[in-house]
């Protein structure tokens, strides 16, 4: 075959290629695009689904029968963890606890990790979801 003729193939050839990379980048920024509008549709489902959680917390709240159990289930208990951590706190006031009991440290452990965990993935959440809204 003629070399002449093989370079008069050469535009044709880039023609067809320079045409596949541009689908292939439409396709990309098709998906770019189509991943954006899920992601916004999502953070705005989160947010309507906190507000519905919020609402429902405010009429749990509202309720009289939300203060009796925890009058009567947490608010001893608590007090019953804060005492045993003030008095091993602070000793100078002529108080003493030798060693506070496996079991309280076990649930120290949870809730100090569970608010922890909360507060940062929440704060996480939030600086994402803002982050978001205002690309969008």
């Amino acid at each position: 075959m003629n070399p002449l003729a093989l370079l008069g193939l050469l535009p044709k050839l880039l023609d067809v290629f320079s045409g596949w990379l541009n689908k292939k980048q439409d396709a990309s920024i098709s998906a770019n695009n189509n991943a954006k509008d899920v992601t916004v549709a999502v953070v705005k489902e989160e947010g309507q689904r906190f507000s519905d959680i919020k609402d429902v917390t405010l009429v749990m709240m509202n309720h009289p029968v939300f203060w009796i159990a925890w009058g009567l289930g947490v608010f001893p208990v608590m007090l019953y963890h804060a005492a045993i951590f003030f008095v091993s706190t602070f000793p100078a006031l002529g108080w003493t606890v030798h060693k506070v009991p496996d079991v309280e440290l076990e649930y120290a452990q949870l809730v100090v990790g569970s608010v922890f965990t909360l507060t940062g993935s929440s704060t996480v959440v939030a600086g994402l979801a803002h982050a978001w809204i205002k690309r969008a």
